[in-house]
């Protein structure tokens, strides 16, 4: 039976019996406990359930319930580290085989998840210093924060404008996936590339259960440069160098959701 279906008449009945009263003496009637929305599933506003039907609750209809496979809320609203990112935004623990897995959640906090793929990549094909682009001294500490999506878009649009060629930021940047365009992923800074890297075997594991290859070995790019000719790297035992730019690496993109 069509899971929307199964609420209606789940709900109806559930009414029915809370209505009815029992046609016998005064004293000797009773009434069924009143059913709420929550117990019945209805949790959902209709923001929650954009571009889905809709289903109110008969008792309440500012709440209600969405068909959006798997019967989970349309959102990420509770994410956890390792949990699947879905390409309509939502997020479980489990697999569901009717959603499409876009990405690892390694952030709830700052709600980031990588990419399920990625490539080897030059930082750039010839060294040049992004005035616009701050040099990082340190690879940790408060010099190395969470700015990937910015300082992607300053390595695009410094290229783009003196010609130049940055393949590791191009890469992230035009990464797409169902329900993401080009612009919305970017190459990680410092603390993201740390944080995926001390997860390695957890991420690792996840991406192989979505049918994706393991991460690989060896160093990672981030999108901190260091100076005219390197920028900052992390590898999967969490040493963290410099590294020329000219050198390929592994370039996995990631994406704030």
């Amino acid at each position: 039976m069509n899971l929307l279906l199964k609420r209606i008449l789940g709900a109806s009945f559930a009414f029915a019996a809370f209505s009815f009263v029992n046609p016998t003496p005064a004293n000797a009637q009773s009434c069924a406990v009143a059913p709420t929305c929550e117990s019945l599933g209805y949790t959902l506003t209709e923001a929650d359930c954009e571009g889905h039907n809709f289903l109110k609750c008969p008792f309440d209809t500012s709440v209600g319930y969405c068909d959006s496979g798997s019967g989970s809320s349309i959102k990420c609203e509770n994410p956890s580290l390792g949990n699947f990112l879905y390409s309509d935004m939502s997020c479980s623990s489990s697999l569901y085989a009717d959603k499409t897995v876009i990405g690892i959640i390694i952030s709830p906090e700052y709600r980031i998840a990588v990419a399920l793929d990625s490539e080897e990549k030059k930082w750039s094909e010839e060294y040049f210093d992004i005035p616009d682009l701050k040099n990082e001294i340190y690879a940790s500490g408060p010099l190395g924060g969470w700015d990937g999506k910015t300082s992607t878009k300053i390595i695009i649009d410094y290229c783009q404008a003196n010609g130049k060629s940055c393949p590791a930021a191009e890469y992230a940047y035009n990464y797409t996936t169902e329900g993401t365009k080009a612009g919305d992923w970017f190459l990680p800074y410092n603390m993201e590339l740390f944080t995926m890297m001390d997860n390695y075997e957890l991420i690792s594991t996840q991406i192989n259960l979505v049918g994706k290859n393991k991460m690989a070995l060896g160093y990672y790019w981030s999108s901190a440069e260091y100076n005219d000719s390197d920028a900052w790297g992390r590898d999967y035992n969490k040493r963290t160098r410099r590294i020329n730019k000219d050198g390929a690496y592994h370039v996995r993109p990631m994406l704030q959701f």
